[in-house]
């Protein structure tokens, strides 16, 4: 994997549901849903960055293993991402031809990831990914900076929130149904170190686009979150048909 990168104000893909915000508001499961509806492709970004999290523990050069290197492992973790071919099938993630899916949610991606996320090198790398596969047709992508870096022309920006203690406890039910017991309060501080984190890195931080809808789902369900985003893909599309005429 070893992209050149590019201008992020050349053209980019339009037909794109770019939906962003906080670990825990929900995006990957409203997101899968709403492709299913608009029968649109779906594109987790997050599990890319796990992926990719997974492969450098694996190689022993993930940020917190080699912090005490002079250049804190940037030359391992590049080369390891050189050498590393990620793939997107059918709601499964393959590194390298193994799937590497049942990985992703374990503790010791979960604290790592956020550091992954906020190099450079890496974000270069999957963006330039995550626009070649959203070039190939409509598709509704999730993540961090999807309507603010990767997908700037999208049609559809979409900002999810929610409150923490929220965020908190659904994390801690979807670990429940992994078979993990981790307690809300462990969550919650490891989501407020990743708000902090997400929100603060030097590269593509964490941010509402300036003309991205905000939905604070705290309180809401899955289907009237999913219900008020179809409403607005559905309006767009029929705003822009009629000027169109």
């Amino acid at each position: 994997m070893n992209p050149t990168p590019r201008d992020p104000d050349s053209a980019t893909p339009t037909e794109v549901v770019a939906i962003d915000g906080p670990s825990g508001a929900g995006k990957s499961t409203v997101a899968r849903l709403l492709a299913g509806e608009l029968g649109f492709a779906y594109l987790d970004t997050g599990a890319m960055y796990r992926a990719v999290t997974w492969h450098f523990l694996q190689e022993g050069c993930a940020p917190g293993v080699c912090a005490g290197d002079a250049d804190r492992g940037a030359e391992r973790m590049r080369r390891a991402l050189a050498g590393a071919r990620l793939e997107l099938r059918a709601g499964r993630v393959l590194l390298n031809g193994r799937d590497v899916t049942p990985h992703l949610r374990v503790r010791e991606v979960e604290s790592q990831v956020s550091a992954v996320s906020a190099l450079p090198f890496v974000r270069i790398a999957m963006r330039d990914l995550q626009r070649a596969v959203a070039a190939q047709g409509p598709i509704v992508c999730e993540g961090r900076d999807m309507g603010s870096v990767v997908f700037p022309n999208a049609r559809w920006k979409v900002y999810l929130d929610a409150a923490p203690g929220e965020r908190a406890r659904r994390r801690s039910h979807d670990f429940e149904r992994q078979g993990r017991q981790v307690s809300t309060t462990d969550v919650l501080d490891e989501i407020l170190v990743r708000d902090r984190l997400d929100s603060t890195r030097s590269d593509a931080p964490l941010r509402q686009a300036a003309d991205a809808l905000y939905v604070d789902t705290t309180g809401l369900t899955t289907e009237a979150v999913v219900g008020r985003l179809l409403d607005f893909v559905r309006n767009s599309s029929s705003d822009e048909l009629r000027r169109a005429r």
